[in-house]
């Protein structure tokens, strides 16, 4: 059916076109009768040479207005049946590209699915070229990988250790403990693990732009001010990661740039970095826990950034980082070291810490936002001390209260 309404379809086009040619070359012929100038056929009787001489210009004028029109025609149909034909081609080669990239796709998720871990670590390396390759599935891809993270997993594993003896004639044997094929398996899961992280830690860190030479004159007046980095985009651009409930283990994802990161319910084991990420959308890491230390100075957040119920067990830093929106730390606990300084507040957006309680020393200094009910029900223990905390916030007690106007107690 479809050849039999191409076949109409190209007699119509044809028949248009040689009407259109045939109008051309009646058009063409005529102004070339009045650029000959007008010449007139005789009208009866024996023609003189002058009219027979004007007769064959006229002649050969119309016969070289229609070869004119008509080459025009072929030209232009041929022009036309090569454009249709590079349209099949090139769709022809997306559906080729595409029809590979799911065979990749398909490939890599069956290797990340196996039970031996060396296969699972080729099905990672596999997803990360085939991202790299596919810019349309990329995100895809993320998806799957941060999808195996958010699998069950018991924690670490240290690497198994066996023990070397000795015989008295000199011999050599291992002895491994009972427990080995557990903490074999585990520890190789945490390889592979380790080895994802290390994938979004390389495709989406920001590389460093470097400027050209700038000339003494500007240099000068610009004066000693320190000129702010400037980062390009990373391999993955415009990448989003769901990684709530997942276990991650020393997490240094230091300079990466994500539109929305979901953490929420996280298990952060040994130092988490996050330090100059770039947080264009949502940051979430609402219910999450850290078992170390929380880098997160120097990040940008032009987004909401969520930190509500979160278990800072080591040190949270959140020095120098840039927030458009508001950061939220509602009942959250700092059990250690917790640092908010020299915070740059965009338009808009607060600082929030109702119900949360700290339990180490605690700084707020430099340009920072604060709610009027930023630090409600607070809670303070008697290891907990604070430094440069906002007006007219006191540490009374244990408890964070308001001061009054002529009130003269000193920060705790």
């Amino acid at each position: 059916m479809r050849k039999k309404v191409f076949k109409v379809g190209l007699v119509r086009h044809i028949l248009m076109l040689l009407l259109s040619a045939l109008v051309l070359a009646s058009g063409a012929s005529y102004l070339l009768w009045l650029a000959l100038g007008s010449p007139k056929l005789p009208k009866g009787g024996t023609a003189t040479l002058g009219e027979v001489y004007n007769g064959v210009k006229l002649a050969l004028a119309v016969v070289a207005g229609v070869g004119a029109v008509v080459a025009l025609a072929v030209a232009y149909r041929k022009q036309r049946l090569q454009e249709e034909d590079d349209r099949r081609a090139e769709l022809n080669s997306r559906r080729d590209d595409v029809k590979l990239y799911n065979e990749r796709f398909k490939a890599a998720a069956e290797q990340l699915g196996s039970a031996k871990a060396a296969v699972r670590l080729s099905g990672v390396y596999a997803f990360q070229a085939l991202a790299d390759d596919w810019a349309e599935g990329r995100q895809m891809c993320v998806e799957v990988l941060a999808a195996y993270l958010r699998m069950p997993f018991s924690g670490p594993f240290e690497r198994p250790k066996s023990e070397v003896q000795f015989s008295d004639k000199g011999q050599v044997s291992i002895i491994s403990s009972t427990d080995s094929i557990e903490q074999h398996d585990g520890y190789e899961e945490l390889q592979v693990r380790l080895t994802i992280q290390g994938v979004f830690a390389s495709r989406l860190h920001r590389p460093k732009v470097i400027n050209s030479p700038v000339s003494w004159t500007k240099r000068l007046s610009r004066g000693r001010e320190p000129q702010p980095d400037e980062y390009g985009d990373p391999a993955w651009a415009d990448i989003s990661a769901v990684l709530s409930g997942a276990t991650l283990v020393d997490v240094d994802f230091h300079n990466c740039a994500f539109v929305d990161l979901d953490c929420k319910g996280a298990v952060f084991y040994g130092d988490a970095s996050f330090s100059w990420c770039h947080f264009r959308g949502e940051a979430r890491f609402d219910g999450a826990i850290f078992v170390e230390s929380a880098v997160f100075s120097g990040a940008v957040f032009d987004s909401y950034a969520g930190f509500t119920d979160v278990n800072f067990i080591g040190g949270a830093y959140f020095n120098r980082i840039t927030r458009n929106f508001d950061m939220e730390f509602n009942s959250s606990w700092f059990r250690a070291v917790a640092q908010f300084n020299h915070m740059t507040a965009g338009s808009s957006g607060a600082l929030y810490f109702a119900n949360a309680n700290f339990n180490g020393p605690t700084t707020f200094s430099g340009t920072l936002s604060f709610h009027e009910g930023s630090f409600v029900d607070v809670s303070a223990s008697r290891k907990a001390s604070f430094k440069h905390l906002p007006p007219p916030w006191k540490s009374v007690g244990g408890k964070l209260v308001k001061a009054a106007p002529s009130d003269d107690l000193p920060d705790a």
